[in-house]
C-alpha cells in the first residue's frame, strides 16, 4: 500500500513526464487486456471443469472485475488512473480474500 502511494505522490509531482507514460500505456495496454481476457476464458474453463477452489475463484473474480474497468477503455487511461483502479483491485483482492 505504501508503493501504491509513493508511487501516486510522484506521478502527481512528475506531471509533465507523466504524458509519455500515458501514451506507452494507451499503446500498450490493449494488448495486455486482450492477453488477459485470453487468460480469463482459459480460468473458466478450469472453474467450469471444478479445478478451483471457491476460495481462489473469489480471488481471481474481484481481480478480473478490475481489470475490466481499466481495459473498457483502454485508450483513455492513464498512469494516474491505472494506479487507482491497482489500488482498487488490491482492495477488492484483499477483501476476497477474507
Amino acid at each position: 500500500m505504501r508503493l501504491l502511494l509513493a508511487a501516486a505522490a510522484t506521478l502527481s509531482l512528475a506531471g509533465c513526464q507523466t504524458v509519455k507514460l500515458d501514451e506507452d500505456i494507451q499503446k500498450n495496454l490493449p494488448a495486455i487486456c486482450s492477453n488477459a481476457a485470453t487468460a480469463h476464458q482459459i480460468y473458466s474453463l478450469a472453474v467450469a471443469a471444478g479445478k478451483v477452489s471457491p476460495a481462489n475463484q473469489r480471488k481471481a473474480d474481484a481481480a478480473w472485475t478490475s481489470l475490466e474497468v481499466i481495459c473498457a477503455d483502454p485508450g483513455k487511461q492513464t498512469a494516474q488512473s491505472v494506479i487507482i483502479q491497482a489500488f482498487a483491485a488490491y482492495l477488492a483482492i484483499t477483501a476476497a480474500s477474507r
